[in-house]
């Protein structure tokens, strides 16, 4: 683990997934890139998951997707 992780684990380690994602949600516009690589982070840690922005431009969330799989389970 890089000396980044390393100090981002330990920033966030009494924050719970669900908090992360609400300081993202509730940030200022791209005042959340510590959150946004915690939570990138945990999401790798955890294999085949990721994030992205939804709902519209006035009512933005984050939310969380299985990556597709090599072979593809495509809908």
């Amino acid at each position: 683990m890089s000396k980044l992780e390393n100090q981002m684990q330990a920033k966030f380690e009494k924050v719970s997934d669900a908090q992360l994602i609400r300081r993202i949600e509730d940030a200022p516009e791209f005042g959340y890139d510590d959150e946004a690589y915690e939570l990138n982070r945990r999401l790798r840690v955890l294999g085949g998951k990721a994030w992205r922005w939804a709902g519209d431009f006035y009512h933005p969330h984050v939310e969380l997707y299985e990556l597709p799989t090599e072979g593809g389970d495509r809908e």
